[in-house]
């Protein structure tokens, strides 16, 4: 397989090796220096292998030297408020109310006994890690009651500009004529923001492994991108490129920098790099420097759910269609095979991490995902066309009538519940498929030509 496995593969592996020894080990400034004049030494010598494991450990102890450095764990200083968005209701426990909750280091759980409105609070208390390591946070009516409540005038910049706009949206969707569901699916589906978003959609999504829809994901964000792309073709030649970067950068903004976000849009600003640059644009390499700068950012996304998701189905999809470019397909036959290689490819990479975490698998996810593959983009058009022309009448039973039959649909799901070693073996087993695959095939190749 083509892919950059040469040294941006090894740093990437050997720097979120560093990233999981800083849980158990600190490693102090002597240590770091000592590594470094090893591997410095040991490039003297002929022995490759002796001099890869030198660089490896210098690399690891560096990882784990700068987590502990410069990402530690966040402590807010006393009396400043930590502003935090209830974003949706999940469902209800057997003793709690589960909500989906963000603040400034990503997103996190929140269970109450009390209902709690969506919306902005400032809050005193970090969310702490729980069930499998996600950032839970456990509240009781008192604590409520310590809440502020934020309306928006009393946002600060850009919070204030983001919900404005969000606001602003939703009313223009409302003016051209969309019913009030569409607005809070649109808003969903295009801002990021599931607020207004109907309990009995979220939760037909969630049952039947479509919530990566609802969610900002590089799939939205590559369509906003080709729509930034076809708009700065109208601008002098010199404007695109920097056009299309402000662009996208503020789309980031506003859909609230989720981890899938921050992943698309470091993704989006490396290939226009390379682009200005005049540099070769390998998927490979923009995937791996992407995941690389994103550790570096924030180390503890590597614990994150969606990081992991995220990267997971893009990894997938990238080695599906490696495999799917071997042969030669009909023109026509392209695309149809195309959409079903990304769906399968995607579904079957993220299987393990949903187990895992969430427990249960929905039966209808891959066909579901085929069929909304090309259904999505559509939909996304249609919103973005919605807020200038008055098209709300017209599309309103069409879309309306799409979601009724999600809604409709029995979920198929199926308990699954796997350790963590289970979920290693399962992608060490699922990686020497590929690798068998990868070399089955170009032995097929060298035999036929």
């Amino acid at each position: 397989m083509q892919t950059p496995a040469h040294f941006s593969v090894r740093l990437l592996i050997y720097w979120i090796s560093g990233i999981l020894l800083s849980n158990y080990y600190e490693p102090s400034i002597s240590i770091l220096l000592i590594a470094f004049c090893s591997w410095l030494l040991s490039t003297h010598y002929n022995s490759v292998h002796f001099e890869e494991f030198l660089l490896g450990s210098f690399i690891v102890i560096l990882s784990a030297h700068l987590t502990l450095t410069f990402h530690s764990k966040e402590e807010l200083p006393t009396g400043e408020p930590l502003i935090t968005l209830i974003e949706s209701f999940e469902k209800k426990t057997s003793e709690y109310l589960r909500y989906k909750a963000q603040w400034r280091g990503g997103d996190f759980k929140v269970y109450s006994k009390q209902p709690i409105d969506n919306a902005y609070y400032f809050i005193k208390e970090l969310p702490k890690k729980g069930f499998n390591d996600q950032l839970v946070l456990f509240v009781n009516h008192h604590k409520l009651d310590d809440w502020q409540k934020l309306t928006e005038t009393t946002f600060h910049l850009p919070i204030r500009w983001v919900a404005s706009l969000r606001n602003s949206a939703s009313k223009q969707w409302e003016e051209m004529g969309f019913s009030p569901i569409l607005v809070g699916f649109y808003r969903a589906l295009i801002l990021g923001d599931q607020s207004r978003l109907v309990p009995e959609i979220k939760t037909a999504f969630r049952q039947l492994g479509l919530a990566h829809i609802l969610a900002i994901s590089g799939m939205h964000f590559g369509l906003c991108y080709l729509f930034f792309n076809g708009i700065s073709l109208l601008l002098p030649f010199k404007l695109r490129r920097g056009f299309r970067v402000i662009l996208s950068i503020s789309y980031a903004v506003i859909t609230g920098l989720g981890v899938s976000v921050i992943r698309a849009l470091i993704f989006i600003l490396l290939y226009e790099l390379g682009i200005a640059l005049r540099r070769p644009i390998d998927r490979w390499q923009l995937l791996i420097s992407t995941a690389l700068i994103c550790v570096m950012i924030q180390p503890c996304w590597i614990y994150d759910v969606g990081f992991q998701l995220s990267f997971t189905a893009v990894l997938g999809i990238f080695v599906g269609l490696y495999f799917l470019d071997l042969f030669e397909l009909p023109q026509l036959l392209k695309k149809p095979i195309q959409l079903v290689t990304i769906s399968f490819s995607a579904q079957l990479t993220v299987s393990p991490i949903l187990a895992f975490y969430f427990e249960e698998l929905s039966l209808l996810a891959l066909p579901l995902s085929i069929i909304a593959s090309p259904i999505v983009p559509i939909v996304m058009i249609l919103g973005g066309v919605g807020l200038f022309l008055p098209i709300g009448s017209i599309t309103n039973p069409l879309l309306t009538g799409l979601l009724d039959r999600l809604t409709d649909l029995s979920p198929r799901q199926v308990q699954i519940c796997l350790d963590l070693s289970e979920v290693i073996s399962f992608y060490l087993l699922l990686g020497l498929l590929v690798y068998v695959a990868h070399q089955a095939l170009h032995k097929w190749r060298k035999k036929e030509y």
